[in-house]
């Protein structure tokens, strides 16, 4: 018989007891229900270009009321100017987790217009040496989607909906990285319609389920020493011979 190890599943608030902000890079800590940390930052563009630098967010902010808030270099005194949103550019948060995890679930606080996200889940940070262009960003990594309609208040469960494009989804897709931001065509590869333009959201909570480890035997037979062989043989060969010897009387 074999067996695994149970996969645990987490859930990440983004609303603290305390209201976290950030500027530019810097990560905030999140710490899950069971106790486990994970780091989130900021990422955005100043365009809705595939071939658009993306930089480190003006402002990353976690809200105790309305959770994840993205300000974006772009929309500066433009409405939304701290939601993860497309208008002016592209928004996204990038989670670093302990272990590779699968994205099971999103839960939005607030929405306007419109809720169409993109994920995206990798092995390493996207943005660790260069300044790359989002359509670069999505070619790095391990599988790519995007979802329509995550609206807000209830729980957006990934294995449950189907993606813009349908053999593109995260369901079973296990990452230590995961990008999760408004939508953005090149996490996709095919186009949308113009709604899927008018995103803006802030995120309440997410969660995670660990990859699970490789099976293993419950009753493993410990393998035979070449001295213990050798002695098996010899054995074996000595029957031989003392029956072989009694034949011959």
């Amino acid at each position: 018989m074999a067996s695994s190890a149970t996969s645990t599943t987490e859930t990440w608030s983004f609303k603290p007891a305390t209201t976290k902000s950030v500027s530019g890079a810097n990560t905030i800590t999140l710490t899950s229900d069971l106790g486990t940390n994970a780091l989130i930052s900021g990422w955005s563009s100043n365009s809705k270009e595939d071939s658009a630098i993306v930089m480190s967010a003006r402002k990353l902010t976690l809200s105790a009321s309305n959770g994840v808030q993205v300000y974006s270099h772009a929309d500066t005194n433009v409405s939304p100017d701290h939601a993860v949103d497309n208008n002016n550019g592209f928004d996204f948060i990038l989670l670093e987790f302990p272990n590779p995890v699968e994205l099971l679930s999103l839960t939005n606080s607030w929405f306007k217009t419109d809720s169409d996200v993109s994920v995206g889940a990798f092995n390493s940070n996207p943005f660790a040496n260069t300044s790359p262009t989002w359509q670069q960003v999505a070619n790095s990594a391990i599988q790519t989607a995007s979802y329509t309609n995550t609206i807000s208040g209830s729980p957006y469960i990934f294995a449950n909906k189907t993606s813009i494009v349908s053999s593109e989804n995260i369901v079973g897709v296990s990452g230590k990285f995961w990008l999760i931001g408004a939508y953005n065509a090149a996490f996709n590869g095919a186009g949308c319609t113009i709604t899927c333009f008018n995103d803006a959201m802030k995120f309440g909570s997410i969660t995670t389920k660990l990859a699970a480890l490789p099976t293993s035997p419950d009753n493993a037979q410990d393998v035979p020493l070449p001295g213990t062989i050798s002695l098996f043989a010899a054995g074996i060969f000595g029957l031989m011979y003392r029956n072989r010897r009694r034949t011959q009387r």
